[in-house]
């Protein structure tokens, strides 16, 4: 909260000086009387109005516990006294206060005051208006001039409704908004899927964004962050750099990748979308086929959202409601839910129990660390790669795998969807596998970084120890 405001400048004769400030007794100006202020203006005079040096730069003061932000300007021209004019506009904080959004309502208001000296003289104009009253004066502030009114709506209006906007003259309007801190993010995965909830700018506007141009159309709230990467042929970390530029500016926010084997269930918010006839409505229009010459009611909705319960993957969902949902677009039906925050997505994970006893226990009585993940074989795997290394690099013909690694091999078929790994053997994939079986990898995670589905990753861990879980 902004407690004071004012202006203050170098006066030939009298020096450092307030001539401005609102709330009226915020600054003591009286080098003699002791007032009931926030700040004595003897104790920050000299940094209010530097040396030339440290003019037209930010400047900040702590004391007394405010914190006092200015941009204190110094003009340089003949018809100035002394061939210069300095002033500074402060505005005054808590010190615990974060001074980020009020920096740029200081320099912006500063340059305003510049350019109202530079065109209309009206700084030094207003000091010779007969009847002006200064700071610290007796019947401060009197009803002469613009600025005392300027700094007080200012103060008034930035505290009351974060903005601004002040017409001086007819060609100098201020207008100042207090930014506020934009709510943090969470980090921007490879699993998860952008959606676009405020149109881009047309694309001529933003034609030097090479890679937003690039990756736009293929955010469709289908493609996850990775499959993205891919359709658009664009380095990963350079397109998540984008999308968490999009997410502060409130364009894009992220979902869980659907399938019909996730589960979804409702939340505590499901009470408001009960209750909220409009946001059933529009629910309805976002979640009916474009062919459908019949809309679902709004109690339809009610029951088939009631219907989502943990332990129940859509599928299952689907199947039992299948001759309810003709007409409804079941992923725009879960996906309404998340965008409006009454329905979650419940992951699973999955936990080797093999390997946390080893990790726990420190060493293994018996067996190998292959047999975490059925069919793995790390050294043999580790052999034989080093062997066809050799034998491409020498110009051997390279044969064929061994019969074991074939039979290895024929239940890694990848996901139509996704390119498979290259030289992605399913001794190499099991590898991989095995260190997201610890209980904290969600099933989406693995399945985007092994290129694999759901039904490949649980025929991969058919007949070994892992224990799955839903949270």
């Amino acid at each position: 909260m902004l407690k004071a405001v004012f202006y203050a400048r170098f006066h030939p004769e009298r020096g450092p000086s307030v001539i401005h400030q609102y709330p009226e007794t915020a600054i003591n100006v009286s080098t003699t009387e002791k007032k009931s202020s926030l700040l004595d203006f003897s104790n920050i005079s000299s940094y209010v109005i530097p040396v030339y040096e440290l003019c037209n730069k930010p400047l900040a003061i702590c004391t007394n516990g405010y914190r006092v932000l200015g941009f204190p300007v110094s003009l340089e021209d003949e018809k100035y006294e002394r061939n210069r004019f300095t002033y500074n506009v402060c505005f005054i904080l808590d010190e615990s206060a974060d001074p980020k959004p009020w920096e740029r309502i200081v320099s912006k208001t500063a340059a305003f005051f510049t350019d109202l000296e530079a065109t209309e003289g009206l700084l030094q104009t207003e000091e010779r208006l007969g009847g002006l009253k200064w700071a610290g004066d007796e019947c401060y502030p009197a009803d002469v001039g613009v600025l005392y009114s300027l700094l007080e709506t200012v103060f008034f209006e930035l505290n009351t409704y974060g903005e601004t906007c002040v017409m001086v003259t007819d060609l100098h309007v201020l207008n100042l908004r207090l930014a506020s801190p934009a709510p943090p993010h969470r980090d921007v995965r490879h699993w998860d899927v952008p959606l676009l909830i405020r149109a881009l700018p047309n694309g001529d506007d933003w034609t030097y964004d090479l890679a937003l141009r690039q990756i736009n159309p293929h955010i469709n709230g289908v493609n996850h962050v990775q499959k993205v990467s891919e359709l658009a042929d664009v380095d990963i970390d350079l397109i998540i750099k984008t999308i968490r530029g999009l997410l502060s500016h409130g364009r894009i926010m992220l979902l869980d990748i659907f399938h019909f084997h996730a589960i979804y269930a409702l939340t505590a918010d499901f009470a408001s979308f009960v209750k909220d006839d409009a946001l059933q409505e529009e629910c309805l229009h976002y979640v009916a086929k474009s062919s459908s010459e019949q809309f679902p009611s709004g109690y339809e909705l009610i029951t088939l959202y009631r219907s989502l319960n943990p332990g129940v993957p859509v599928k299952d969902f689907y199947l039992a409601h299948e001759s309810r949902l003709v007409n409804i677009d079941v992923r725009r039906f879960i996906t309404f839910g998340v965008i409006k925050g009454f329905v979650r997505r419940i992951h699973k994970y999955a936990l080797s129990v093999e390997s946390q006893a080893i990790s726990v226990g420190g060493s293994r009585t018996s067996g190998s660390p292959s047999k975490a993940v059925h069919g793995l074989d790390v050294d043999a795997d580790d052999r034989n790669r080093a062997w066809r290394k050799a034998a491409f690099s020498s110009g051997w013909a390279t044969p064929p795998l061994d019969p074991s690694a074939g039979e290895r091999d024929s239940g890694n078929a990848h996901d139509g969807n996704t390119p498979a790994v290259e030289g992605g053997t399913a001794t190499q994939n099991s590898a991989e596998l095995l260190k997201y079986l610890d209980g904290q990898h969600c099933m989406d995670e693995i399945c985007v970084a092994l290129h694999m589905s759901e039904k490949q990753v649980m025929e991969r861990l058919r007949g070994t120890e892992v224990l799955y879980f839903n949270r």
